[in-house]
């Protein structure tokens, strides 16, 4: 028989999605689960809606607590767990299809990984999961894993072995509390597996300014939040010590390494929430041009250099000039489903403005070895930069950011010449 597998769902007010939810696990066609529903003293129907299900299939169970928050209903889900393998599931996403959990149990098992990381559907970040196996006992392969938040920081889009798991998540932290739930057990883990394969399709409220609907909604919505630094990363990094905690506790010898990786990655959670919440560009700039002036993220541009970069001398033009062809390359990419990660393109703009690589030194540092693409014009994502930077332009003056396609003009006048 197959090993049984427990699905923790917290759920809070989700009377109108958590049925879409449910349903997406009835069809799954790997049969044994406990799906464990944790109703986190919701003020709606929750409850009544989570009963249906467990008054028609046995497999399905329902605990109510008081309101304690996600993190709290996860760990009293993991202590009333008692399967092989633990997932989460938010009361608002679905799997894409019914063998998601098939081929999860599948690929955990059979590559003997303690955790299998998936693909999904995100708003946001979109392709950011590639296919692989980490030895993470190799410090080069446990960095090249630890520096891919879209693969490390949602607990969602796991599987874990059960034993695995001896660390609860912090309760009471609001934002970034599965990422540090997923730091703080993650030396446990001594092989983890990737796939490509979109198997979980994630919900989350879209942008209205007249609303809070979501964390985001409430920090992209406040009257100049850059001003007062109500961002992705200024939230990001109140939560930092947690992160140092499990740094000096189970990863010393990579300190070093470590140290500043998510100070990066939540500037990149900036970028793409802002512009997927459609907030205006010239508000992205200056987000933007804050969280540079941080000191903690200038000491973040600067550990880059390690890996063979060099920080140019940058200014707030050159931060807006990136902005701009950043957020184009968004709407480009979004608006015609091009295939190719954001994400790496945006790496590869970010060198482009910020960086000159000094040293060809052999890393596995993410901007590094993106910067060495570049050069390259080795893969689709280094093509399509290093084409946008050739045919796009900005002109500064009075800090307008006016657009030149310079190579269609360039054509313009000679043929004009020619005639």
């Amino acid at each position: 028989m197959n090993d049984l597998i427990s699905i923790i769902i917290p759920c809070y007010n989700a009377g109108k999605t958590l049925a879409r939810t449910l349903n997406s696990v009835l069809l799954q066609d790997y049969k044994n689960l406990e799906i464990i529903m944790i109703n986190d003293g919701s003020t709606d129907n929750t409850a009544d809606v989570a009963c249906r299900f467990v008054e028609r299939d046995s497999r399905f169970k329902l605990i109510n607590q008081e309101n304690a928050g996600v993190g709290a209903a996860r760990n009293n889900g993991i202590r009333h767990a008692i399967g092989r393998y633990i997932m989460f599931l938010d009361a608002d996403d679905n799997y894409t299809t019914p063998y998601a959990i098939s081929k999860m149990e599948k690929s955990i098992r059979e590559t003997g990984a303690d955790m299998f990381v998936f693909n999904f559907i995100h708003p946001c970040f979109e392709q950011y999961i590639d296919t692989g196996v980490y030895d993470m006992t190799d410090p080069e392969q446990f960095l090249e894993f630890y520096q891919d938040f879209f693969a490390l920081g949602m607990p969602w889009n796991k599987i874990y072995k059960r034993e695995c798991i001896t660390e609860d998540f912090v309760e009471g932290v609001k934002f970034t509390e599965d990422e540090i739930f997923n730091d703080y057990n993650l030396h446990n883990m001594k092989k983890v597996a990737l796939s490509s394969e979109v198997l979980h399709n994630y919900y989350c409220a879209p942008y209205n300014p007249k609303a809070k609907a979501s964390a985001v909604n409430s920090l992209y919505s406040a009257d100049k939040f850059w001003e007062k630094k109500c961002t992705i990363w200024h939230m990001g990094m109140l939560t930092n010590k947690y992160r140092y905690y499990a740094i000096d506790k189970w990863y010393a010898d990579k300190k070093e390494d470590l140290f500043y990786i998510r100070s990066f990655d939540f500037f990149f959670w900036d970028f793409f929430l802002m512009a997927k919440n459609c907030v205006k560009e010239e508000f992205i700039a200056e987000t933007l041009k804050g969280i540079f002036r941080e000191q903690l993220f200038l000491d973040t541009l600067k550990s880059k250099e390690k890996y063979g970069l060099k920080l140019k001398n940058y200014t707030d033009e050159d931060i807006e000039a990136f902005t701009n062809n950043a957020y184009y390359a968004f709407k480009d990419i979004k608006t015609y489903n091009k295939d190719m990660s954001m994400y790496k393109v945006f790496l590869g703009l970010f060198g482009k403005y910020f960086y000159d690589l000094t040293e060809d030194k052999n890393t596995v540092e993410i901007l590094s070895r993106t910067y060495k693409d570049l050069l390259a014009n080795s893969t689709k994502e280094a093509i399509y930069v290093n084409k946008l930077l050739q045919n796009r332009v900005l002109d500064s003056s009075a800090n307008n950011c006016k657009i030149l396609v310079m190579n269609k003009l360039k054509k313009k006048i000679a043929k004009k010449a020619e005639d």
